[in-house]
This record gives structure tokens, C-alpha cells and sequence, in this order.
């Protein structure tokens, strides 16, 4: 758990706001086998699932317009992986920042 604690206080340390515009979350789903929706990979191989209105995990049978440009993006301490430094996405680094 230190080792782990240490690593989470690093990321945190290295979160850099210019890069929260253009996480992947934002404008990218995953979808498993099944056809639950995720906010990003890493909250589908945790089991976060993208919320419906209810507040239940969504399937893509039930996805709109509406729901996807007022969603609120499921957030846990992981998301800092993809802020810190240079961020990081599917297409590499988000910024040139060091």
C-alpha cells in the first residue's frame, strides 16, 4: 500500500489542468462484448460503467444525444494517469509540457 500511495501522490503532484480538455473521456467511449458503456478502457476493466439517467450503468441500446452531452464523466484517483505531465491518450501525449 506505500508503494501504491507514493505513486497515486505523484500523479497527483504532476496533474496538469491544460490537459482536462483533451482527455479521451471526453470524446471517446468503450464498449465490452456485451454492450455497456464506459467513459474510457480504463474505467471498463474496472467496472465503472458510464451512468444513464438513473444513475445505473448504460447499454448502448439506450444511448442519445441528449445524455451524452449532459453525462458526467466517472472520475476515480486512476483518471490523474491521464493528466499528469504530458498527459496521455490512446494517440500518445496530449501536450509538450515536461
Amino acid at each position: 500500500k506505500g508503494e501504491f500511495d507514493a505513486y497515486m501522490a505523484l500523479l497527483k503532484a504532476s496533474h496538469a489542468d491544460e490537459n482536462l480538455q483533451k482527455v479521451m473521456c471526453r470524446t471517446t467511449l468503450s464498449v465490452d462484448w456485451q454492450g455497456q458503456v464506459y467513459d474510457c478502457d480504463f474505467n471498463q476493466m474496472l467496472g465503472l460503467e458510464m451512468q444513464g439517467y438513473d444513475e445505473t450503468g448504460l447499454h448502448i441500446s439506450q444511448l442519445n444525444q441528449e445524455l451524452l452531452e449532459h453525462r458526467e464523466i466517472v472520475v476515480r484517483g486512476h483518471c490523474y494517469g491521464c493528466t499528469a505531465g504530458s498527459g496521455s491518450s490512446c494517440g500518445g501525449a496530449l501536450s509538450n509540457a515536461s
